[in-house]
C-alpha cells in the first residue's frame, strides 16, 4: 500500500526528474550554459504545464534515461557503419517496452528507438511493445 509520505516522495522525485530533463533539453537545444540561459531554461522547465498522466516510479524513469544515454554511442557506431556498408534489408520487428503509461517514459523509449539511424518507432501496441522499422544488412550465403 502506498502511504501519503511515499506518494509525496514519488511526486517530488518525478517532478525533479522531469524538470531536470526539460532543463537538459533546453541546454542542448541552445548550446549555451551561461547564467541567463540557465535561469531562462529553469524558468521554462518549471512554468511549462505538466502532463496529467500516471506517475512513473523514479527507478523506471532513471532506467529509461540511462537506456537513452547508452544508445548515444550506438547511434554513432550505426552512423559510421551505414556510411561504410549499405544497409538494404528492411524488416519490421517488435521491441519490448516497459508497458508504462507515463508519457515521459513512453517518450524516452520512443526517443531511444528513433535516435539510432537504423531504427524508427512506428507505433505502440496495446501490450506495451513497439512496432519498429529496422534496416539491416543482407546475410551472405
Amino acid at each position: 500500500m502506498v502511504t501519503g509520505h511515499s506518494l509525496r516522495l514519488r511526486r517530488a522525485a518525478s517532478w525533479g526528474l522531469t524538470t531536470g530533463f526539460r532543463l537538459g533539453l533546453w541546454l542542448l537545444l541552445t548550446a549555451d550554459v551561461g547564467r541567463f540561459n540557465l535561469i531562462a531554461g529553469l524558468t521554462l522547465a518549471v512554468v511549462l504545464p505538466r502532463a496529467r498522466s500516471r506517475l512513473a516510479s523514479p527507478g523506471l524513469l532513471l532506467h529509461s534515461l540511462w537506456a537513452v544515454l547508452l544508445s548515444i554511442p550506438q547511434a554513432y557506431a550505426e552512423a559510421v557503419t551505414m556510411t561504410l556498408r549499405p544497409h538494404r534489408l528492411e524488416r519490421f520487428t517488435s521491441l519490448k517496452g516497459s508497458g508504462s503509461q507515463s508519457s515521459l517514459v513512453v517518450f524516452l523509449e520512443v526517443f531511444r528507438i528513433t535516435l539510432t539511424p537504423l531504427t524508427i518507432a512506428l507505433g505502440r501496441r496495446p501490450d506495451g511493445n513497439y512496432l519498429v522499422h529496422e534496416l539491416g544488412r543482407e546475410q551472405r550465403k
